[in-house]
């Protein structure tokens, strides 16, 4: 498979921070609303930007709420400092055979890249797509990418771990992969779209990279 770039979903895919996300949009819906929000409730939301979320749950005063939930994150991060086991092999192995990486998140930019520097995997990649307030756009952000580094959407993959992400690969023309190594994968709610391979754990997707994937240099 000779693969030119490759493109990462960032919470539940290279960590395991849907659990800390969840956890901060709890506390700060809490704080503006006096109310508990379920896990269903929040993830609900997920593909918009925490502004955009904010947004919706707390239209009035959303940019406090955003404030909030930025502050909270970042004091709350401790909670989970490393990449998924296994995650930096992967990023080791495809910088080794030469491809390109970047991260296409739903997140803000904000807290992507102070998450990404917090798990120490910043520096493996070149571009940082982060999301929008009102739409998810994961699609025209890998488009994007591509067009920067001259490579045809055939000649790149992209890993998430929701069907969204699965969705949105398959849109913008790129191999979609499915990361279900965690147990807040949404990949069993596809219905009519379905990823080219599919991993229960890093293990087995470093398995597939060593066998399917060309170093550029053979190609």
């Amino acid at each position: 498979m000779k693969l030119a770039g490759f493109l990462f979903d960032l919470d539940g895919t290279l960590a395991n921070t849907v659990p800390l996300c969840i956890k901060v949009y709890r506390q700060t819906f809490k704080y503006f609303t006096g109310r508990d929000y379920s896990d269903a409730e929040i993830t609900a939301h997920f593909g918009l930007t925490e502004g955009g979320i904010c947004q919706q749950v707390v239209p009035d005063r959303w940019q406090e709420a955003l404030d909030y939930y930025h502050d909270a994150y970042e004091r709350a991060h401790d909670e989970c400092n490393e990449p998924f086991p296994g995650i930096p092999t992967v990023l080791d192995l495809l910088k080794a055979k030469g491809l390109k990486m970047a991260v296409v998140t739903g997140k803000g930019i904000h807290t992507a890249t102070l998450t990404l520097h917090r798990l120490g995997i910043a520096d493996y990649f070149e571009f940082v797509e982060a999301g929008r307030e009102d739409a998810v756009v994961k699609a025209s952000a890998m488009r994007r990418i591509l067009q920067a580094w001259q490579i045809e959407p055939e000649r790149a993959a992209y890993i998430g771990d929701s069907a969204s992400d699965v969705e949105q690969s398959s849109q913008a023309g790129v191999l979609p992969l499915a990361a279900e190594w965690s147990v807040t994968a949404t990949i069993d709610q596809l219905e009519d779209i379905h990823p080219y391979a599919s991993f229960t754990s890093v293990e087995d997707f470093i398995d597939w990279i060593e066998r399917n994937v060309e170093s550029l240099t053979t190609v």
